[in-house]
């Protein structure tokens, strides 16, 4: 994503753009419609839906499209789970490798099809597509095949506790760059702005980082968290900086933060993984690449009880879950800590 310098006030009217992803599931559920439009009306929001371009026009304030944005992702989740699922009780995709090699679901009836046979342990059968070409599906080679076309094909489940607004894959780990004009890509600079405003040049994009293996680790620890310190303050849960080098931060991506690589950058307040409320200082971390681009993650961490840390600390001191200078920066001794 690319960065803008704004001075918007958050309450500001302006338009946010959605992509409609499955228009003809909403045209059919008008009590749905409704309710979101109810939602809109009580968010200050004016929602203007354009069927032929499938885009979904948000007027309103910052914060009011932010929300409005994020019920219309989780209403039509909700949509193409329901109608995928009618026969199924958990929430299953398939997905077929189109021509330019992109994953794309296949339409709701075919996957219920598909997946009751899957279920029957029915691995060769015969199908109608949304076209009405006669495909065959092999779910031993993981094929569909029509004539002398081929393309591939996957399975994947939804997890019940990730978000509700992550983009549907097939994929257990999957970087997803945001739109420029989405509320989530909006508030994320916005935060980044506060402190970093003056220290950059361009942004080139801000990518969210799926990674469902690491996010159910956290959300384990999470629930923990909330049933010691409360709901209140969402588990003493925190939005922190983290900057680092390109090599380091493909490393993140996929397997998370590693307190191995604690000291390359120093250990004054403990020797963990370090993170700063102040994204300027994260950015003095962020070494450039080849190309002189940087790279800052923006995590949820969970704080818990913190302590003042010294350099000689391995871990924190019992009844406390991280160290901290007292000000900013916090350190984590558990890898689940941080998603």
């Amino acid at each position: 994503m690319e960065w803008k310098n704004s001075t918007k006030d958050a309450h500001e009217y302006k338009e946010t753009v959605c992509h409609i992803q499955c228009d003809e599931l909403i045209k059919e559920n008008q009590s749905v419609l409704d309710e979101y439009l109810k939602f809109c009306s009580t968010q200050m929001v004016l929602p203007i839906l354009n069927f032929n371009e499938k885009k979904l026009h948000l007027f309103g304030n910052m914060t009011s499209n932010i929300e409005a944005e994020k019920r219309f992702l989780e209403l039509q989740n909700k949509l193409l789970s329901e109608s995928s699922q009618k026969f199924i009780d958990e929430h299953v995709y398939w997905w077929y490798e189109a021509w330019d090699a992109t994953w794309r679901l296949y339409i709701p009836k075919m996957i219920t099809e598909i997946e009751q046979r899957y279920s029957s342990n029915k691995f060769n059968f015969t199908l109608l597509n949304d076209i009405g070409e006669k495909v065959s599906i092999d779910l031993n080679k993981y094929v569909e095949t029509y004539g002398a076309r081929t393309k591939r094909i996957l399975r994947s489940k939804r997890y019940e506790h990730q978000p509700s607004y992550w983009t549907l894959t097939p994929f257990k780990q999957e970087r997803v760059i945001l739109h420029k004009e989405s509320n989530e890509y909006l508030a994320v600079k916005h935060a980044f702005d506060e402190t970093m405003n003056e220290h950059y040049t361009n942004l080139i994009s801000i990518e969210r980082i799926q990674n469902l293996c690491l996010f159910k680790q956290f959300s384990a620890l999470h629930e923990d968290y909330i049933h010691k310190y409360g709901k209140d303050n969402n588990g003493t849960m925190r939005f922190l900086y983290h900057g680092c080098p390109d090599t380091a931060a493909k490393r993140i991506m996929e397997r998370g933060f590693n307190r191995s690589y604690c000291g390359l950058n120093g250990c004054v307040y403990g020797r963990g993984v370090y993170f700063s409320s102040n994204a300027s200082y994260s950015d003095k971390y962020a070494t450039p690449d080849a190309i002189k681009q940087k790279r800052i993650f923006y995590s949820r961490v969970l704080i818990g009880k913190s302590m003042i840390g010294n350099s000689k600390i391995c871990e924190p001191e019992d009844g406390y879950d991280t160290t901290t200078d007292g000000k900013h920066i916090f350190v984590c001794y558990h890898d689940s800590q941080v998603k």
